[in-house]
């Protein structure tokens, strides 16, 4: 029988746990198993609202043999309002047998069929099987850039995972904390590639709520971005909501706000790239580009007050990547990708130049998960 895709509807909930129980046998991570609620938790589809996410399947007669979802937000493109839809969460059957094998690149064909302006972003670097299967499909990717400040480097040293990963880097990192060694190297770095600043001008509050007074800097900003996705005050409460574990601050020049950036401050435990550090994150941030620099080092001085050992963030806009260097952060290898589909790639024509005009970061795509 021919694999039909269509959408996920509260009867084909059974059809979906045997499916997962599937995966499951096969080895393959929670993380990977596909919802067993037709109705999203995160961004359901509600009333007139327009950010909310649709689940499909990949059903073969009475069993579901995959199953991805596209999530719908405004962008704008060149100022203009241009739908564009992320791809996420493509699992099919095919991952644990081979008599499936071809259930992927169907759902991705369906998928260009349904809403031919996609992108993926995220997806654990190019050497995954969602990356590599892109690129033969023609689509355009680009490791969006990773950066890190390091705040306690002996802390950082005893638990960066990537430095445990052999036995002679291991033995060196620890070396290095234990001596003082790394904590002054670090040190150094950071004082060696921080430029200094004026901030005097600026002043941050904590807030939140986003207010109709952020849809002004919202309206003066997204211009100047080739492609950038909403970020009005009812799409970031959505995104953001209040209450919840997201630390959010406005800065402000001569009293006037200039930009605001969204963070995270989590423990990790156990992580499989972070160990037990206490990590600050940049989640999401917006500004006119020639004043990135002045929200960067907002969110650096926070998150530093707070303590954090290390502060990470992906940020794939030119500007917002030179405040980070500027700022004192180093770049390193990024397993953060963004693929665009032929269309898309077609409208950001030359992909190669247009595309660090782009402001994508942990915000987009599927939010800051695993953060």
């Amino acid at each position: 029988m021919a694999i039909a895709i269509q959408p996920y509807t509260a009867d084909l909930i059974p059809a979906v746990k045997a499916f997962n129980q599937r995966l499951r046998a096969g080895g393959i991570p929670l993380e990977f198993h596909f919802p067993e609620n037709n109705v999203p938790q995160w961004l359901p589809k509600v009333e007139d609202r327009r950010l909310y996410q649709e689940y499909y399947l990949a059903v073969d007669g009475d069993s579901v043999r995959g199953g991805f979802i596209l999530k719908f937000q405004d962008f704008f493109l060149d100022a203009r309002l241009q739908p564009v839809v992320y791809y996420h969460l493509p699992v099919s059957e095919g991952i644990v047998s081979k008599a499936y094998a071809g259930v992927g690149a169907h759902m991705l064909r369906s998928a260009l069929k349904l809403q031919p302006m996609l992108f993926a972003l995220g997806m654990g670097g190019f050497d995954r099987p969602l990356p590599q299967m892109l690129k033969a499909m023609g689509w355009s990717l680009w490791a969006v850039p990773f950066y890190f400040r390091v705040n306690h480097p002996s802390k950082f040293l005893r638990e960066i995972e990537p430095l445990r990963r052999s036995r002679s880097r291991l033995l060196l990192a620890r070396l290095a904390a234990r001596t003082g060694l790394g904590w002054a190297g670090v040190k150094l770095v950071n004082a060696v590639r921080t430029k200094h600043r004026r901030l005097a001008e600026t002043s941050c509050a904590e807030f939140e709520t986003f207010t109709e007074c952020d849809n002004e800097l919202w309206q003066r900003c997204r211009r100047h971005y080739k492609l950038i996705a909403a970020r009005d005050c009812q799409t970031l409460n959505i995104l953001y909501p209040p209450k919840r574990n997201f630390l959010c601050i406005k800065v402000s020049r001569d009293g006037k706000p200039i930009g605001w950036v969204v963070m995270l401050d989590t423990q990790m435990r156990d992580n499989k790239y972070f160990g037990n550090l206490r990590l600050g994150s940049i989640v999401d941030c917006l500004a006119l580009p020639e004043d990135a620099w002045a929200v960067i080092y907002a969110a650096r001085n926070f998150l530093e007050k707070r303590g954090v050992d290390l502060t990470i963030t992906n940020q794939s806009h030119a500007a917002w990547c030179s405040a980070l260097e500027s700022a004192g952060f180093l770049q390193a290898q990024s397993n953060f990708i963004f693929a665009a589909s032929k269309p898309l790639a077609e409208l950001l024509r030359p992909f190669q130049d247009n595309r660090n005009q782009v402001l994508l970061n942990r915000g987009d795509g599927d939010g800051p998960v695993n953060l």
